[in-house]
């Protein structure tokens, strides 16, 4: 049995500040109940075991990132090919004054267009 245990043996330099606080912090914490080993032996579980699962829920969380990413754009996408089909069908009214009479038949053809769509041989060359 001995073959299969493993030690560790740490040393508290009690003159060091930080060492001497460090005992007394684990001294405290395991009481007089149970033995500073069997305190320490759990800390270090606890510790490795939360070290673990934060681990997991930053690769969930990386996960979820990615996916939501994906999926936005993927709609955006789909957004983007509506408002692509919907060009040239979306007509925009022309405001009329009150005091022109609404035309209900063919202009006769002129020389320049209506200033309106001045700009509309443009995008189309």
């Amino acid at each position: 049995m001995a073959g299969k245990q493993r030690s560790v043996f740490i040393r508290f330099n009690m003159a060091d500040e930080a060492d001497c606080d460090l005992y007394m912090k684990l001294a405290e914490a395991a009481g007089s109940s149970a033995s500073l080993t069997a305190y320490v032996k759990r800390a270090l579980e606890e510790h490795f075991r939360v070290k673990m699962e934060i681990a997991a829920r930053q690769e969930f969380h990386t996960q979820m990132l990615s996916a939501v990413r994906e999926e936005m754009q993927a709609q955006g996408m789909k957004l983007v090919g509506a408002l692509l089909a919907g060009i040239g069908t979306v007509s925009v009214p022309v405001k009329r004054s009150e005091a022109e009479p609404a035309v209900t038949e063919l202009p006769e053809a002129c020389e320049e267009l209506p200033e309106e769509l001045n700009g509309v041989l443009d995008l189309i060359a």
